[in-house]
């Protein structure tokens, strides 16, 4: 497993998503509706011929509750963490489709709130290829795994997404506290893009292990 670049530079981002009616093994989950917070950064697979597989290595993940997290844990060896999450849909656009205008989503650490939001005023448009956009979203594979027992992926099934680019962002985080280590300094930086997704539905593979 290596580094993804885009045009030569590595990537970081900070990624809010809503999950709803969510089922395990095509059971309805018995919490089906809720907000996950996470940092990623972005890998692929050299030795694969033609596929190189990108995907993304999560470096947290925080989810509202325990059975969640540990859930998540269990079937897929991520390190998922707990904190109170949440968001907020502002208004509606004129695109057709219920689409909110602005999209915020905070979580509870350590005594502070953090939270980031952005808006976009175009219409949803799938993403160019060869874009940075479809670099960062179209990612279909999640790896993980210890150097003694070798990496895990699994595999996701859904429609590329469409995206909006964001015309008014903000970022109210303390990256100490959030990131800590190496990548503070670079999620300190202005955001090199900013999107909205529309979302779909996803089916998500167990984890197998990749040849050694």
């Amino acid at each position: 497993m290596i580094t993804d670049h885009w045009q030569g530079r590595a990537y970081i981002s900070l990624v809010g998503l809503r999950f709803e009616s969510t089922r395990v093994f095509g059971l309805p989950s018995p919490i089906s509706n809720y907000d996950e917070i996470n940092l990623r950064f972005y890998v692929r697979r050299p030795e694969i011929s033609g596929d190189p597989q990108p995907g993304v290595v999560f470096i947290r993940q925080l989810v509202p509750h325990r059975l969640t997290a540990l859930a998540a844990r269990a079937m897929y060896g991520e390190r998922f963490e707990t904190a109170p999450t949440g968001h907020e849909f502002y208004a509606c656009d004129s695109f057709g489709a219920a689409l909110p205008a602005c999209v915020s989503y905070h979580w509870d650490e350590k005594g502070r709130r953090q939270r980031f939001w952005a808006s976009a005023d175009e219409a949803p448009m799938s993403t160019t290829p060869g874009s940075l956009e479809e670099f960062l979203t179209g990612r279909y594979w999640g790896y993980n795994g210890k150097p003694a027992a070798g990496v895990k992926a699994y595999h996701l099934t859904r429609p590329d997404w469409q995206v909006r680019q964001a015309s008014r962002w903000g970022i109210d985080c303390d990256f100490n506290e959030v990131c800590g280590g190496r990548v503070t300094g670079a999620m300190q930086n202005a955001p090199a893009s900013v999107l909205l997704a529309t979302g779909s539905r996803t089916a998500v593979s167990l984890p197998a292990a990749l040849p050694g």
